[in-house]
């Protein structure tokens, strides 16, 4: 939002343009399905519509390429306008039920309810730029592929009990291990 306010139309286009290109091919190549570009946000499913065993696995391993590739994206389009750019991410696991679509042309969709998605939304607030926030279901799942700072318990809106949450700071070499 403070982006628009300092780049004319047209280069705030291709800011956006180049962001969602690079996060687009994160999320496909760990085979995730961006489901919605909401201005600079950005609404992505791992395990629908095609489930993987290690959808989880997949969607941090997205999120953290996702981060890296700020970097080049900052020297092609960042530097070219003036701005540097940064992502927040927040990532839940759990159940959801994926409704009937809904909207037409650009702006349908199929509707995904429950309180994974939200709590996803308010990981995601809690992120700093460049961060990825993950929920307790989330850490348990992946605990020994990734490397973790614990940010304690946060109480969250709509969410009924406060929620444990997890700052993912790397990927483990699995090969160093042996």
């Amino acid at each position: 939002t403070e982006l628009s306010t300092r780049l004319d139309p047209e280069d705030m286009q291709d800011v956006i343009r180049a962001y969602q290109d690079s996060v687009t091919n994160a999320v496909q190549h760990f085979d995730g399905y961006v489901a919605k570009f909401m201005g600079d946000g950005v609404l992505v499913y791992f395990g629908y519509p095609q489930a993987h065993e290690d959808d989880t696995e997949r969607a941090v391993r997205a999120s953290l390429d996702v981060i890296a590739s700020m970097a080049d994206l900052n020297t092609q389009v960042g530097d070219q306008h003036g701005v540097e750019l940064a992502v927040r991410i927040g990532i839940a696991t759990g159940q959801v039920v994926v409704g009937d679509i809904v909207g037409e042309g650009a702006a349908e969709e199929a509707a995904v309810i429950g309180e994974t998605p939200n709590l996803a939304a308010h990981l995601q607030a809690i992120a700093e730029p460049n961060q990825v926030i993950v929920s307790e279901a989330t850490q348990r799942l992946l605990s020994d592929l990734f490397e973790y700072d614990d940010l304690g318990t946060h109480e969250l809106k709509g969410i009924a009990t406060p929620a444990q949450v997890w700052r993912v700071t790397r990927e483990i070499d699995i090969d160093s291990l042996h």
